[in-house]
């Protein structure tokens, strides 16, 4: 199908932006070409789903030029036409979004005009404005940067007559946007060397902490909680770090911007989830009091939708934390934020979960074989069902051929399937053959000890699993052979 980047642009706008872009394409000042208009008209019907054999080349090209052969480069011509009239509407609708661009915008083409008095007016009103926001963050440097930097540059402006406190304050507010930009990208590039075992060099931030640590920055509450963070990334085994850069969050996040907010917050749940995996469980209490406070200041749900991820995680910390009724009641509450699509698979894995961490066993592997999982599900249902099994094993040896059996149907499952990302194939691959030489040392009698100790061995041996700490734990726990 031709003009397939203009169908997903025209897909993106909601009812009434499409509504909205036919005026546009329609106003002389964006669009004087008739045939433009001819062609979203056309689009008009199909809107939204915008698929049928009517949008395919040579019946669009019919419809839209009844008296002319078909013309392939005639037709991209048009269709790149309004794919570039749908860009300047995005960019409009962004410009309208952002109420707070439309002033710099002026003061510019101002200042461009040379029609000093004005610019010189509108840029006082403008850092008027800017002081009484009530958040100090990167965006407030930066426009306050930009406005007084142009108006102080302008040729038409008296520099004699500024008062040497505003450059002063012009000086500190560059200290702070580089500050914050610094400190928000080394958090993040820290936050990598973690997931990606990348390794990066933030000389520049030893500067400013050296420089500026306990000066004129350390006001700010904002950059105050991105140091504590940065200096918590510095050295994780310290517990104390974690508690400042949570208590400085906490007790400033009403005075954050919403952009300010969600990266902290995300950073400090990436944090506390990492040391959970590390094999910290004294975590889970914070990461379920983080979810909570997510929930409550809606950092969780991003244009009206939570990811499974995020939901599936908070039913699993709420559940090894033992809060199964705030679990269940969480389920049921927010089950209308994920999309529809994952949904029916998420509620029914997260179910299966919350049955288990009781002990229901049975409950927990009805749920799991009672749904019909896709996608990603289709591995994690796959793998808490062998999870489950081996736990019933542990206590009943008669669960040993079913054990066995979901294990190699799984592995050969795995082994055929290519969806799954290599690295993801091999987390899922490596711990069910695990579980399953595991179940096969123990139902043929060979020493609790030595399973023990070749088992924890295979896990810390550099390969990648996952429910690592789990089975960790029930490898610590094995005292004796089942009866």
């Amino acid at each position: 199908m031709k003009g397939k980047k203009l169908f997903i642009l025209l897909s993106a706008l909601d009812a009434e932006e499409f509504t909205l872009l036919g005026r546009a394409v329609r106003s002389p000042l964006m669009n004087t070409n008739q045939r433009v208009v001819a062609l979203y008209e056309y689009f008009q019907s199909f809107y939204p789903l915008l698929e049928g054999p009517e949008l395919e080349g040579e019946v669009l090209f019919s419809c839209l030029f009844p008296d002319e052969a078909y013309n392939d480069y005639k037709l991209r011509r048009l269709i790149s036409s309004l794919s570039q009239l749908v860009e300047q509407f995005l960019v409009y609708l962004e410009a309208k979004r952002e109420e707070q661009e439309a002033p710099l915008l002026l003061i510019r083409a101002l200042g461009r005009r040379n029609l000093h008095n004005y610019f010189e007016k509108k840029s006082m009103e403008v850092l008027d404005t800017l002081d009484n926001s009530p958040y100090r963050d990167l965006d407030y440097y930066n426009r306050k940067v930009e406005v007084f930097t142009n108006y102080y540059f302008h040729p038409f402006t008296d520099k004699r007559a500024i008062e040497p406190g505003r450059l002063q304050e012009l000086v500190n507010d560059m200290d702070y946007s580089y500050a914050l930009k610094m400190y928000r990208l080394g958090n993040e590039l820290r936050n990598r060397e973690r997931i990606f075992s990348e390794q990066y060099q933030l000389t520049g931030i030893d500067a400013l902490t050296v420089q500026y640590g306990d000066g004129i920055l350390s006001e700010n509450v904002v950059f105050r909680t991105y140091r504590s963070l940065f200096n918590a990334y510095q050295d994780e085994e310290n517990p104390v770090l974690f508690r400042e850069f949570k208590e400085n969050f906490i007790t400033h996040i009403d005075e954050m911007g919403q952009d300010d907010r969600n990266l902290l917050f995300q950073q400090l749940l990436n944090y506390t989830i990492r040391r959970i995996n590390q094999g910290d469980s004294s975590y889970y209490r914070e990461a379920l009091g983080l979810y909570r406070m997510g929930l409550k200041n809606e950092l969780l749900i991003d244009g009206g939708r939570m990811s499974e991820a995020t939901y599936s995680n908070i039913v699993m910390v709420s559940c090894e934390e033992g809060a199964y009724d705030w679990a269940k009641s969480f389920i049921e509450q927010y089950e209308n934020l994920l999309d529809d699509e994952a949904k029916e698979d998420t509620v029914a894995h997260c179910f299966s979960l919350w049955h288990y961490f009781q002990g229901q066993h049975d409950k927990a592997l009805q749920v799991l074989s009672g749904h019909r999982f896709s996608g990603p599900f289709l591995y994690s249902s796959r793998m808490t069902a062998i999870r489950i099994i081996f736990e019933q094993f542990l206590m009943d040896r008669t669960y040993y051929d079913l054990l066995l059996s979901q294990c190699k149907a799984f592995e050969k499952f795995l082994r055929r399937d290519t969806s799954l990302s290599r690295d993801r194939n091999e987390l899922h691959k490596n711990t069910s053959a695990l579980i399953r030489k595991i179940a096969t040392a123990i139902y043929r009698h060979e020493p609790v000890d030595e399973v023990k100790k070749w088992a924890l061995a295979e896990m810390n041996s550099g390969q990648a699993f996952v429910l690592r700490n789990w089975l960790q734990n029930k490898m610590l726990q094995l005292t004796a052979l089942p009866t």
